[in-house]
């Protein structure tokens, strides 16, 4: 498939307990759109791969290496490789659009 009509509309499926997602993969690239539910939280992991996204809607709590931010509808993120990063949702969803190089990916890995 090479277009998705509305992120905010897409049919999202079962991913990880509290997150859903579709997602979009090619030779060097994936694409998802997840949806995070409220009260969820990752404490920090890495991969060898590069990773960036935008707040579709919702907010969400990011950290990447030393900075923290709370991020709000139409702000992005850019992830290096190698670098620790979590994140942690407020008191409601949030949907991201989250793009990652495929080198190195892993299922259940974000």
């Amino acid at each position: 498939m090479g277009f998705w009509n509305s992120v905010s509309l897409l049919n999202l499926q079962d991913f990880r307990p509290g997150i859903r997602s579709v997602a979009e993969c090619g030779d060097n690239l994936v694409m998802a759109c997840m949806e995070i539910v409220q009260g969820r939280e990752d404490t920090g992991h890495q991969h060898p791969f590069e990773q960036c996204g935008i707040v579709v809607t919702g907010k969400i709590e990011m950290f990447i290496g030393d900075e923290h931010r709370v991020l709000e509808e139409m702000e992005t993120y850019f992830i290096p490789a190698g670098t620790v990063h979590g994140w942690k949702t407020s008191d409601m969803p949030v949907r991201l659009l989250d793009v990652s190089a495929k080198v190195g990916i892993q299922t259940g890995q974000s």
